[in-house]
């Protein structure tokens, strides 16, 4: 793969190009190339990208928008957001434990503290990727009865009984 092109692995599971410090999204696959676009289109960035099958060349590209500016610390921060959300999932410690290991070892080169993803950016998808891969225990679910809409109902049955 050439050294400016980097996919990456977004939230939905899917691929994104790093190309130029801008982040493309997969538009349409040809039968001899790819189309990505800016993922900043919404804002009126028209800039897109035209890779082989392999994404490993460029074929041809358009001109981005002048308001849609590259950064070039945009493919470590998405790393490091998968790289975070993967050890939520993997490991028993807790997410702010995960977090200050990460954040401890990205802090040690300066170039890079500075652009790790913050806290509260990413605590919400490690949740999420830890609730995925630990789902809840039997005792803690409602279809095992100890819901506590249940017990209150079942309170009142006794309660008029007597």
């Amino acid at each position: 793969m050439a050294a400016d092109l980097h996919l990456v692995l977004n939230n939905r599971n899917k691929y994104n190009l790093v190309y130029e410090g801008r982040v493309h999204n997969l538009r349409h696959t040809n039968f001899e190339d790819k189309q990505w676009v800016c993922q900043r289109v919404r804002s009126g960035c028209r800039g897109t990208v035209y890779t082989n099958l392999e994404v490993n060349t460029v074929l041809r590209s358009t001109p981005h928008s002048e308001t849609c500016t590259a950064d070039e610390s945009v493919l470590y921060r998405i790393e490091k957001r998968n790289t975070l959300k993967r050890r939520a999932g993997e490991e028993t410690k807790t997410v702010p434990q995960i977090y200050g290991e990460e954040c401890n070892c990205a802090s040690t080169s300066l170039e890079t503290a500075g652009q790790f993803p913050t806290y509260k950016k990413v605590k919400a998808a490690m949740y999420r990727s830890r609730a995925k891969r630990f789902p809840p225990t039997a005792s803690n679910t409602p279809a095992a009865g100890n819901s506590s809409s249940e017990k209150s109902k079942a309170a009142i049955n006794t309660t008029r009984l007597l």
